[in-house]
């Protein structure tokens, strides 16, 4: 079945949310981290990022199978979120999405992610598209954040 990126739509938002959470519920039991972990995210939060920023919604068919929340510009781009319901991954959806991003924006001049330090699997993911780390963030006690970064080539300044 083919896989579709299109613009997140409001309606989505019954269809994502559970998805997101499920997503990233083995993240939050591991870190405990409530402020930040997108399964603790709300509805409100969830529909201000599909108005505010550029979202993304997965599908495979008529079935929605995830999404991408990045935020930015061709200076620099973010991406805030990258998932896939967790049913269905390691089928080659989470490569699709990249190079789905790379081609939608293909001027950007830096991307930047953060990741858990013990997602090791996401590391090996992200540097297989280029990323390097960059720097670790302490959020909590039990949280290290890693951030990656992948510059393109262009020339740009801080």
């Amino acid at each position: 079945m083919p896989i579709v990126f299109r613009k997140s739509i409001l309606d989505d938002i019954e269809d994502l949310l559970p998805i997101q959470r499920a997503a990233f519920q083995e993240d939050l039991e591991k870190y405990e981290d409530y402020e930040t972990n997108p399964a603790c995210e709300t509805i409100e939060k969830l529909t201000e990022n599909i108005l505010n920023y550029h979202h993304y919604t997965i599908l495979e068919g008529r079935e929605i199978i995830g999404a991408i929340d990045v935020r930015g510009n061709n200076e620099r781009m973010h991406i805030d979120k990258l998932f896939i319901n967790p049913s269905i991954q390691n089928k080659g959806l989470g490569t699709a999405a990249m190079n789905f991003l790379e081609k939608e924006f293909p001027n950007v001049k830096l991307w930047t992610l953060y990741t858990p330090f013990l997602s090791f699997r996401n590391h090996h993911f992200y540097e297989k598209f280029g990323y390097k780390k960059t720097k670790e963030v302490k959020l909590t006690s039990k949280l290290i954040l890693f951030k990656y970064e992948k510059s393109t080539g262009y020339i740009f300044n801080n």
